[in-house]
């Protein structure tokens, strides 16, 4: 099973990193990303199952996941928010449990506030969930009003709806909040979703000429697994350690 991981940025180029190596590190291997950049300057990128579509012009965020289910070879899609971080089994863990279901997400998922814990919270997170392609092409993201994700969302219900399973201290993708950039998820809010995606724009130009390259996520790892340790206890941080080290990721290991 093929999964395309789909991410609409605005010339993001700092945040790209970070996702790029999220993406990369997936153990995974049937996989592709697609970046569909709305800004009008290019960003440059030569990385493996990595493609990028310098394509501006689309008025809003629901537009963007629209162009990039449409371009998506896989199977089963995955948003891939540049904002945001994905644990290196994600994508294994929602191939291996999505089944028979038109989409499957984790119970619960990461919440990142910068300065504060990570905290394990109740999944309202559309980013942590995997969906058959041909069901995101049938119900397409909202383009204009309210959440892009309420279109798509009605479809899963129609469709059978969404599976769900507590994976507990493994959840694999993580929310993140107050790190100093507007969020993808700033586009929506009070006003039109025109005036909206102007503003967010805005606020969005870190654009640069140099080919994208990743960025280290280990420090929020590590962070995960000092919090995990201190909340969760000795067994959960195991657990997850585990999780790490059989993906090959972690290079810090704490209480070793």
């Amino acid at each position: 099973m093929k999964v395309s991981c789909l991410t609409a940025t605005y010339g993001r180029f700092e945040n790209l990193r970070e996702c790029v190596s999220c993406f990369l590190a997936q153990d995974y291997p049937d996989k592709e990303l697609i970046i569909l950049n709305n800004h009008p300057e290019p960003i440059l990128c030569d990385l493996p199952q990595v493609t990028m579509v310098n394509k501006p012009g689309h008025p809003t965020l629901g537009d963007c996941r629209n162009a990039l289910v449409k371009m998506a070879t896989g199977d089963v899609i995955r948003t891939w928010d540049d904002d945001d971080l994905y644990m290196p089994w994600t994508l294994r863990q929602g191939v291996e449990n999505i089944g028979d279901a038109v989409a499957f997400k984790p119970k619960a998922s990461w919440f990142s506030c910068k300065g504060k814990p990570f905290e394990l919270a109740e999944n309202a997170f559309e980013a942590a969930m995997i969906v058959r392609r041909d069901i995101a092409l049938k119900y397409g993201y909202k383009s204009a009003g309210g959440d892009e994700h309420s279109t798509l969302l009605d479809g899963i219900g129609k469709e059978g709806g969404c599976k769900t399973i507590d994976f507990g201290v493994l959840a694999s993708y993580v929310y993140k909040w107050g790190y100093g950039m507007w969020h993808i998820s700033g586009s929506l809010g009070s006003g039109s979703v025109e005036s909206r995606t102007t503003t967010w724009m805005e606020h969005n130009t870190d654009t640069k000429t140099t080919p994208l390259s990743p960025a280290s996520v280990q420090h929020y790892w590590d962070g995960l697994l000092a919090d995990v340790l201190a909340k969760f206890g000795v067994a959960d941080y195991e657990r997850l350690r585990t999780a790490f080290n059989e993906s090959n990721t972690l290079h810090l290991h704490h209480g070793a």
